[in-house]
């Protein structure tokens, strides 16, 4: 049976994966492997309790599993330290891309988490796999680094099978209120009725899916993607962010006064951003399943 090893099992992603190897009875034909700092036992899944940064605890967890698949759901999001962003969202990387490499692990896969923020200000939309990368903050920086590191290492190595899902706009629950979506859907819970709540730019447009609709894409990438290939993973249009938040408005049954916030208006904002499927579509088969409406509606029923 083909082991799987999870790195950041019990993070956002980490966790609602766990749910899709239930729903999708993965655990039937694959045993599965998940480590992080933190340990919330679920069915379906051995785990590693251990901090994957510190000194040799990966290179350690990686030799004593010896596993087929490698998926990295490690990652920050957002951090004034750029050393800190770059020691998980750049170097971890390279890391399991080095310890495979040396120790000559004849691995059938591993899935990097990149980003739309590679793209950043680049304005020539649909944005496709192969178009310039522009990022405007330190963690598109970061996951730019890691595109590249994980190029060079399929080029150079031949054991060494990767992909990268650029992912692009999430809706799902457990996610950080740092993100506008989340961040809406806080205040609105927390309002009363005639209440305001604070936002940034709404103006602004963004490719959306559905964290399920996302899962499901990492699990195809890994097992059926092309290796080598970095995939957009994303709908392909792009919809106001002010929509958004209007349609959670009225699911909530309240009257809400919008204040826009000096706070939560950003420098480098871009205006709209959408990406090009096509590549994950023909390769893999999937395709986005779950609306926006419907996303936001599973969010705001849980």
């Amino acid at each position: 049976m083909n082991k799987v090893l999870i790195l950041g099992v019990n993070g956002f992603t980490g966790r609602h994966f766990q749910d899709y190897i239930i729903r999708e009875k993965l655990d039937q034909n694959y045993s599965f492997i998940g480590a992080d700092r933190k340990i919330e036992q679920r069915v379906g899944i051995d785990y590693r309790q251990t901090n994957l940064v510190l000194g040799e605890n990966l290179r350690k967890l990686i030799e004593d599993e010896r596993p087929d698949y490698i998926m990295n759901f490690t990652g920050i999001f957002n951090d004034a330290n750029f050393r800190a962003i770059l020691t998980v969202n750049s170097e971890l990387p390279r890391k399991i891309l080095d310890i495979i490499s040396i120790r000559g692990f004849p691995l059938k896969n591993i899935l990097l988490i990149g980003s739309a923020a590679e793209y950043g200000s680049n304005d020539n939309l649909p944005l496709k796999e192969d178009s310039d990368l522009c990022p405007v903050s330190f963690y598109g920086l970061s996951k730019v680094i890691q595109t590249h590191y994980a190029g060079y290492y399929h080029r150079n190595y031949r054991n060494i099978n990767v992909n990268v899902a650029r992912t692009f706009n999430i809706i799902g629950s457990g996610m950080s209120t740092l993100l506008s979506i989340p961040l809406f859907f806080k205040q609105i819970e927390e309002a009363k009725d005639g209440g305001s709540i604070y936002v940034g730019n709404l103006n602004t447009k963004r490719d959306f899916l559905d964290i399920s609709d996302v899962i499901d894409a990492y699990w195809k990438i890994l097992i059926g993607g092309e290796r080598g290939r970095i995939y957009n993973l994303c709908r392909g249009k792009s919809v106001k962010i002010k929509d958004i938040l209007q349609y959670m408005i009225l699911k909530s049954g309240k009257k809400l006064h919008v204040i826009v916030e000096d706070n939560y208006l950003k420098t480098n904002d871009i205006l709209d951003s959408y990406g090009d499927n096509s590549k994950l579509v023909r390769d893999t088969g999937w395709n986005c399943r779950v609306s926006i409406n419907d996303a936001i509606d599973k969010l705001i029923h849980l």
